[in-house]
């Protein structure tokens, strides 16, 4: 029986459509309980935004609740968003946690593109994303007797140039979306995301 992530590299992998990503680092412990002592602490330093930042060179992150208001500090949750600001975009990007899934080995926090929920009032109908609201980003921890894995997996990674507000955003939104996929940007960065995750605080 396979397990989540193995079927979402499977997934991402079969698609002919160019609008899947998996990135991903891994390390090798010297013992099973070391490994899984860095999976647990890995597992907590996933949940604050703060090291995203912190593991992090091309964006920055803030969290916010399901109200709009911002819980930098506290751990990601389903329901809360997080604003994502990828340098020198000209505008902030934002997804909401859809599922944070926790067997024994893994662990999977799941996020989609979203409205922007600070707006006042949230217009519920506008996607704050260079990827339409289909698309997932899934941070995945694997963790296999002495090796730890990190992955980056997107799945529909489409560009969202129809559920936005205006032509600039429209163009905007397309030369940012080809841009990280088509020359390497969004693959160089999340591989950099999952490698420092993987370091310790003295690397």
């Amino acid at each position: 029986m396979g397990t989540k992530i193995q079927e979402l590299l499977k997934q991402a992998r079969s698609s002919t459509e160019g609008d899947t990503s998996a990135n991903f680092a891994k390390r090798i412990f010297s013992s099973g309980a070391e490994c899984s002592d860095f999976f647990r602490e890995t597992k907590n330093r996933l949940l604050l935004t703060e090291e995203w930042n912190k593991n992090s060179t091309s964006s920055s992150y803030k969290l916010f609740d399901n109200n709009g208001n911002e819980i930098d500090g506290e751990p990601i949750s389903v329901g809360s968003f997080i604003r994502i600001t990828l340098h020198g975009s000209g505008k902030h990007d934002w997804v909401e946690v859809v599922s944070i899934y926790e067997p024994p080995a893994e662990f999977v926090i799941t996020v989609k593109p979203t409205f922007d929920p600070i707006e006042d009032p949230p217009n519920k109908t506008v996607i704050s994303h260079f990827f339409i609201p289909e698309a997932r980003n899934n941070f995945c921890l694997q963790k296999n007797a002495r090796v730890l894995t990190f992955y980056v997996i997107g799945i529909g990674e489409k560009q969202n140039t129809a559920r936005t507000v205006g032509i600039v955003e429209m163009i905007r939104n397309s030369a940012t979306a080809n841009l990280g996929y088509y020359l390497g940007i969004q693959k160089a960065a999340w591989t950099e995301f999952c490698t420092n995750f993987l370091k310790t605080d003295k690397e």
